[in-house]
């Protein structure tokens, strides 16, 4: 008797296992996992959604916000012509430069991009720091430590390709809702960047 109720007992677990399972799988469709609204299993039938670019030409368009503090600024103007970046062509530094970008009432391009934050110094296997095959003092012990290097006027090449940050502004709306308010330092933080000032709060810059 036993072990009838046992086997009774098991085959109805299984039974309300598979009806759980197939309820499952049939109240959830491809087309509401996906963001696009598509079938998550074929990639036949997806289009790229519509979306238009800024078409103003530089100095006449309306220039957005930015996201947060130093968050990389959206490129205000059509970047017709003006793309791809090659390496023997940046039409951009015409006129970001610092030393261009007041007199065509261009953004300049920030302090931080004429830094090297990438070290070219020799950490030992001890902790020391080796600069030019010198022992260098390493403030609080290394701990923290930033590494920046000024390019002396030279953009730095680690920033030569804008659009790798930098895109176009367009009337693409998100996907997925966002309640995020920035919280400035200031209001000058809106509009422009003052990374060099701030890069290293809170830890140890190496020179």
């Amino acid at each position: 008797m036993k072990k009838m109720s046992k086997i009774a007992l098991s085959v109805m677990t299984v039974g309300v296992f598979v009806v759980g399972c197939a309820t499952t799988s049939s109240s959830v469709s491809d087309e509401s996992l996906s963001l696009r609204k598509a079938n998550v299993q074929s990639e036949s039938v997806v289009t790229p959604r519509k979306i238009s670019y800024t078409r103003a030409a530089p100095g006449e368009a309306k220039t957005i916000e930015r996201s947060y503090d130093n968050a990389p600024p959206l490129i205000p103007h059509s970047v017709e012509g003006l793309v791809p970046i090659t390496r023997n062509n940046n039409s951009c530094l015409g006129c970001h430069m610092p030393e261009v970008a007041p007199s065509v009432h261009a953004t300049a391009i920030p302090k931080s991009h004429f830094m090297n934050f990438r070290p070219t110094e020799l950490i030992a296997k001890d902790g020391k720091l080796i600069k030019k095959g010198k022992i260098v003092a390493r403030p609080n012990g290394g701990a923290n430590d930033v590494f920046a290097t000024p390019t002396h006027g030279k953009l730095y090449a680690g920033r030569y390709n804008c659009t790798q940050c930098h895109v176009a502004q367009s009337n693409a709306k998100p996907l997925v809702g966002n309640t995020f308010t920035p919280d400035y330092m200031n209001k000058k933080q809106m509009n422009q960047s003052n990374l060099v000032n701030t890069f290293d709060q809170g830890v140890n810059t190496v020179k």
